[in-house]
């Protein structure tokens, strides 16, 4: 029996960079590729990549020696470049360990943009998942903000 776990997760971050910047950044796998592995020590390696309503991407991530999660993302709805909601399905060696779905919301805040993330997850594996969630999303977005302010310097 699996260690079944229910969790929702909103995470925020304003970024200095509008939103019809931060869209391509969001969506474009070189860029997904950059700021979407959480840490120098990990990795994200995008194997397929098809952007948009009933798209799909195939990708693995993890330790940079051994990136073991693979990773199932359908996109369901995109608004550029304001809306992203995606559904994700992480495995190792095949086996689920968790399924999301996950709203992207860019909207304007200033000169900048105001993301909001919200993540509503089935974990298979327990409580772990959704801190793991939670760590990796909030490392990407700060490297997503270090990207895009890069960008518009």
């Amino acid at each position: 029996m699996s260690a079944l776990k229910h969790d929702t997760l909103t995470l925020t971050k304003t970024i200095a960079a509008p939103p019809t910047r931060l869209f391509p950044l969001m969506t474009q796998p070189d860029y997904r590729a950059e700021w979407g592995a959480p840490t120098e020590n990990t990795r994200l390696d995008i194997v397929e990549a098809d952007i948009r309503p009933g798209g799909r991407e195939l990708s693995r991530c993890g330790p940079a020696d051994n990136p073991e999660f693979e990773v199932t993302t359908d996109f369901h709805h995109l608004e550029a470049p304001s809306l992203l909601t995606f559904t994700e399905t992480i495995r190792i060696e095949g086996a689920p360990i968790s399924c999301g779905l996950c709203t992207v919301e860019i909207a304007p805040e200033g000169p900048g943009t105001r993301l909001t993330v919200t993540a509503q997850l089935s974990s298979l594996i327990g409580d772990e998942m959704a801190a793991g969630y939670t760590e990796g999303w909030t490392a990407a977005l700060a490297n997503l903000d270090r990207l895009a302010t890069k960008e518009t310097a």
